[in-house]
């Protein structure tokens, strides 16, 4: 049984194009080739955390893959970062455990941001005037990197509560080629763009159906507990 680590783990993925194999279990998942169980979830009050365990394999692969993954949003006062886990590589045909891969959530971050490229591949406008991010941590700065790779926009407006973070936003994503704005006003991003992703911990909406501009495609990703809700609901 082999432990990989994250510095190994960055090194073989950083020249790998992750979406078209992505993609690929979209497509065997929506034609029946995967076995993927409900997610199992643990919940915290005291600091406010959620651990997620998911699981699944393909039909006739080898292997099949359990991941834990947990969001803990109090953990930057700490210096620790809020997203952590790892996954458990098994194989199919004898249940023996190959490798643990200490991805530190890593791996989890890039998937998810993936599936919003995807996603905005297949659904969003061919033109996109301006993209809108809601939110200023990792998966808001993964997802306007890997849209990079699906629409020609450089323009972005960046939603969030704290100035600092979004002063931080600002500084990293321009110096990654993005024309940055940022606000801490709603209607800055419903009214002047037709891509927009959402990427927090709200529990209360954010956006609100009569403020979206018609044909505006939504990547919605932060709300991934019933406890969690980012969008006004009419928006559906």
């Amino acid at each position: 049984m082999r432990i990989i680590r994250l510095d190994e783990i960055k090194k073989a993925v950083s020249n790998v194009d992750l979406i078209p194999i992505i993609e690929a279990g979209f497509v065997a998942y929506s034609t029946g080739k995967a076995v993927v169980p409900p997610v199992g979830e643990l919940l915290f009050d005291d600091p406010p955390g959620d651990v997620h365990i998911k699981y699944g394999y393909l039909i006739g692969d080898a292997y099949y893959v359990i991941k834990i993954a947990s969001g803990f949003a109090e953990n930057p006062k700490l210096n620790l970062p809020s997203g952590n886990g790892l996954m458990l590589l098994f194989d199919q045909k004898t249940g023996e455990l190959v490798s643990i891969l200490l991805d530190e959530g890593h791996l989890t971050d890039l998937r998810t941001a993936v599936a919003g490229a995807i996603a905005a591949r297949h659904l969003a406008p061919r033109q996109v005037h301006r993209v809108g991010i809601v939110g200023t941590g990792t998966q808001a700065r993964l997802q306007l990197r890997y849209l990079a790779g699906i629409t020609e926009c450089r323009e972005a407006i960046v939603w969030g509560r704290n100035p600092e973070k979004l002063a931080r936003y600002k500084n990293e994503m321009e110096r990654e080629g993005f024309a940055i704005e940022t606000t801490q006003q709603m209607p800055d991003v419903t009214s002047t763009c037709n891509l927009i992703v959402t990427a927090t911990a709200s529990t209360t909406p954010l956006l609100w159906a009569d403020q979206i501009q018609v044909g505006t495609h939504i990547t919605a990703v932060g709300a991934d507990t019933p406890e969690k809700q980012e969008l006004d609901p009419v928006v559906l």
